[in-house]
């Protein structure tokens, strides 16, 4: 048998390189020949099999399921058919022991998305899931509900017609009608922008609450995206005092530096502002004397989707 080197729990500089090679070449012989006498070929063969194997089922294993993944797997434990159900129920339905099972009950009814009756102890459904499908509802019939009026608007300005919804610190476009003209306005659904940048973010600011305004004011970044954004909480101030008192906002060039919009407030059955439609384009075809038109144009539009949604000034005042 031929060895290269040294075997590398010998020292090169404490034996002579023949005798090194000498003592590696048995040491190497004997650990083989040990290996055969101990083993077959075919107890070899085993094991290497099943190393490989042991190697395959490890990268085949699914991964367990996270925390966030058993609670929502609760959730869709119940049905039109099981709207309440035990917390054994549970356990068994998902494979879970009853103390994960309870825990995850625990953080779901703190969160209000199941709730426990005292009495029989089931556990079903919570209120917090109807508020967050209200939301997608309310968005859904909301779009179906303005359309026909974003179409109206349109065809009257022959400019982008768009509908926004306030989330947070952001407005969201949640409906936008092209212009039909070369050169236009236009955005993608689903674009946000800081809700006080923009004719369409300062009419869902303008005419918030009062106490509401007052406590979102502060969280604004007010960063500039043009040299136009108002970038100072006194100035985004007295722009909303304004915007209230023309009854819609106007925007030139504060979002895009070439463009100017306006946008009036939707109000829902309780007077509440849910959203904002506003006309866009460009800042040289919409002149002061176009954006005062078209403010009478979507101020009296925003005023029929808010009665098409139930409010009436009467009511309100009332």
């Amino acid at each position: 048998m031929s060895i290269t080197g040294p075997h590398m729990g010998l020292c090169r500089d404490c034996l002579p390189l023949e005798r090194s090679v000498k003592i590696a070449a048995s040491l190497t012989n004997d650990l083989t020949g040990a290996l055969f006498r101990r083993y077959s070929w075919f107890h070899i063969l085993e094991m290497d099999s099943n190393m490989r194997n042991d190697t395959l089922r490890h990268m085949g294993t699914p991964a367990r399921p996270s925390s966030v993944e058993k609670a929502i797997d609760v959730l869709f434990c119940f049905d039109l058919q099981h709207p309440q159900l035990r917390l054994s129920e549970i356990s068994q339905r998902l494979g879970l022991h009853k103390s994960t099972a309870h825990r995850l009950l625990s953080l779901l009814k703190k969160k209000g998305l199941v709730v426990a009756d005292p009495t029989s102890q089931l556990y079903s459904l919570g209120p917090a899931l109807v508020e967050l499908a209200w939301i997608v509802l309310r968005q859904q019939d909301l779009r179906s509900l303005c359309r026909p009026h974003l179409e109206q608007l349109r065809q009257a300005t022959n400019e982008t017609v768009s509908l926004h919804i306030r989330m947070g610190n952001k407005r969201v476009c949640v409906e936008e009608l092209e212009s039909d003209q070369e050169v236009k306005y236009s955005q993608a659904l689903g674009l946000t922008a800081p809700v006080h940048v923009g004719a369409p973010g300062k009419a869902l600011l303008a005419f918030m609450p009062q106490e509401e305004l007052e406590r979102l004011l502060p969280t604004l970044s007010l960063e500039p995206i043009t040299a136009d954004t108002i970038t100072d909480l006194e100035a985004l101030g007295d722009e909303l005092v304004k915007t209230r008192a023309r009854g819609y906002a106007v925007s030139v060039g504060e979002r895009s530096a070439w463009a100017a919009a306006v946008a009036g407030p939707i109000r829902d059955r309780r007077g509440q502002v849910m959203a904002a439609v506003s006309v866009s384009g460009p800042s040289q075809r919409l002149t002061s004397r176009v954006l005062r038109e078209l403010g009478s144009q979507v101020t009296k539009v925003a005023r029929e989707i808010s009665a098409a949604l139930g409010y009436s000034q009467e009511g309100a005042r009332g």
